[in-house]
């Protein structure tokens, strides 16, 4: 996991336990909460993407677990990453 940016890291552990999306790039990561994410970034995104995000955001342990949104190429890319992993 060498490959994942410190500030991603960082974010991870400062908001581990707390539902939400960590959205990030090569050189930042932003981390909004679940009620965030419910009413700021549903007009942001195209619906079917929109509609993926709130599944898999309701659907992890924000424990063990952490959503990732990233941009690039054109592209808009939702992860899930496992706290053992790292």
């Amino acid at each position: 996991m060498s490959d994942l940016s410190p500030s991603l890291i960082q974010s991870f552990a400062q908001n581990r336990g707390t539902r939400g999306v960590h959205f990030y790039d090569s050189s930042q990561c932003e981390f909004m909460a679940w009620d965030e994410v419910m009413g700021r970034v549903q007009d942001k995104f195209p619906e079917q993407f929109y509609d993926k995000l709130i599944e898999a955001v309701a659907n992890y342990d924000p424990e063990e677990e952490f959503v990732t949104v990233t941009a690039g190429n054109g592209q808009l890319t939702i992860e899930l990453f496992k706290a053992q992993m790292m």
